[in-house]
């Protein structure tokens, strides 16, 4: 349950991109899990003016952290909306509910450029639009996942404002500081998340999904995680 004396920092806004009620559930719940996801977008008020007509359907996410490391907090993380996407294993969308959801900006798997260029594409324009070079290693990571085989880097600044606000979250709502074991990370696997209380990602419950990803870097988390969470 919410700590009352644990007020929102001022790291956080929540004016910039503030949802109305008529995008997510004001409904209060108990929340005993935190879902990462990445935004397969550039910036934070795309993900915005998607979300913010009440024809989206309430589909968005407490959270959003820019690629800067700014938070934009889009509604009451006590509330909740749909943001996982799950037909099976969700009677009453439960899962939706006692999950708090971060989307970190990032534009996801990258193609190199089809017509022999040096850039790595995102999904824009068919994989089209250049995000980075094969020359800039820093940009991109290179692993196969899902199909694709290079990522968009999360930036540094985005992994300290996550520990920060994971660590903020689990502290206010009483969500235990535990991330999942190194061999589940990667892996769709409902039986054990949707029992699982900690910190996820959306790839663990829907194998069609390819966020966080393989470029997120879990031990960037640690600091705030239980002292087993490197645990296999």
């Amino acid at each position: 349950m919410t700590n009352p004396r644990i007020e929102t920092p001022a790291w956080i806004d929540p004016k910039t991109f503030r949802l109305s009620e008529a995008c997510y559930w004001s409904q209060r719940v108990p929340k005993s899990l935190i879902v990462l996801h990445a935004t397969a977008s550039a910036s934070a008020r795309s993900v915005f003016e998607a979300w913010k007509s009440p024809s989206s359907g309430r589909v968005a996410t407490a959270y959003v952290v820019e690629r800067d490391g700014r938070i934009f907090e889009m509604f009451p993380p006590d509330c909740w909306a749909y943001h996982l996407g799950m037909k099976d294993r969700n009677p009453g969308h439960y899962n939706d509910r006692r999950s708090i959801g971060i989307e970190i900006v990032n534009p996801g798997p990258l193609r190199p450029d089809p017509d022999g260029g040096d850039s790595l594409n995102w999904w824009p324009k068919n994989f089209r639009e250049p995000w980075c070079r094969l020359s800039e290693p820093e940009k991109f990571v290179r692993r196969d996942y899902r199909g694709y085989g290079y990522w968009a880097a999360f930036t540094p600044e985005q992994e300290e404002a996550v520990r920060r606000l994971t660590e903020h979250l689990c502290r206010r709502f009483g969500i235990p500081r535990v991330l999942p074991p190194v061999s589940k990370r990667m892996m769709c696997d409902p039986d054990f998340f949707c029992r699982f209380a900690g910190i996820a990602a959306h790839q663990n419950f829907r194998a069609d999904k390819l966020d966080v990803g393989p470029a997120w870097n879990w031990d960037s988390l640690l600091d705030a995680a239980q002292p087993g969470a490197k645990a296999a």
